[in-house]
């Protein structure tokens, strides 16, 4: 497994995941891990586990199912007659 696929992360494959300097997500971290943003993980070497990290930025902008206005999921076939 590359790091580009690796699931748990360091904050500075973070931010050049999200396309920050390092400097610019450390200075986010702290409001965002009071949004909720995930921990690091002491068993996987102080890491966070990057599919909770997109979900969280999922829910935040209003990409998850679960979040307020996000598009619902189709619950069957559409009739427009």
């Amino acid at each position: 497994m590359t790091a580009k696929n690796a699931l748990f992360v360091t904050d500075g494959q973070i931010a050049e995941r999200l396309g920050l300097t390092f400097d610019q997500f450390k200075a986010a971290l702290h409001a965002l891990e009071k949004s909720g943003f995930p921990m690091k993980e002491p068993l996987f070497e102080n890491r966070r586990y990057w599919p909770a990290c997109q979900a969280f930025l999922d829910r935040r902008y209003g990409l998850a199912a679960s979040s307020p206005g996000a598009i619902p999921a189709l619950d069957g076939e559409e009739r427009w007659k």
